[in-house]
């Protein structure tokens, strides 16, 4: 079912067709006339700016008003179409993430910084296994067990 609008638009372009036919018809016999009476070129100029603005100017306007009309309907009839696509794709509205501002701060200051001093290694002392006669390092006052044997190995401090 088409609006209001579209049923005032129609009318207007159909009186505008209607009154194009009678202002041709008019003004072809007013000319017709005017021309067997008077030669003068001023006269004939002035009666076709009269018929000019009796009926031409208004036959457009007539024209122009109802297409304008139809124009503006199929516009909105669109927009409402796409609306209703759009709802209907995606029902609910994601908005976009807010963005913060990170703030960055430069570093001028240099630090100089030292290596750190190596570890210091344990002493260690040379333990021979009492089981298999292997020798092993072992550090001062620990024990741990042989590498073939099993045996335990102790380191004294001396």
């Amino acid at each position: 079912m088409r609006g209001f609008g579209y049923v005032i638009s129609v009318i207007l372009t159909v009186a505008g067709a209607i009154y194009t036919l009678v202002s041709l018809i008019f003004t072809l016999i007013i000319m017709s006339e005017v021309s067997s009476e008077s030669d003068s070129f001023a006269e004939g100029l002035v009666l076709l700016l009269i018929l000019f603005t009796m009926f031409y100017l208004p036959t457009f306007a007539l024209f122009f008003f109802g297409h304008r009309i139809r124009k503006k309907l199929k516009r909105k009839n669109e927009a409402e179409a796409a609306a209703i696509a759009a709802a209907q794709y995606d029902p609910v509205y994601h908005a976009p993430p807010v963005q913060q501002r990170v703030e960055t701060k430069t570093v001028i200051n240099v630090v100089e910084s030292r290596p750190a001093p190596a570890p210091k290694k344990a002493p260690t002392v040379s333990v021979e296994c009492k089981g298999c006669g292997a020798r092993k390092a072992v550090v001062k006052g620990e024990s741990t067990s042989c590498d073939y044997c099993g045996s335990p190995l102790a380191a004294t401090a001396q």
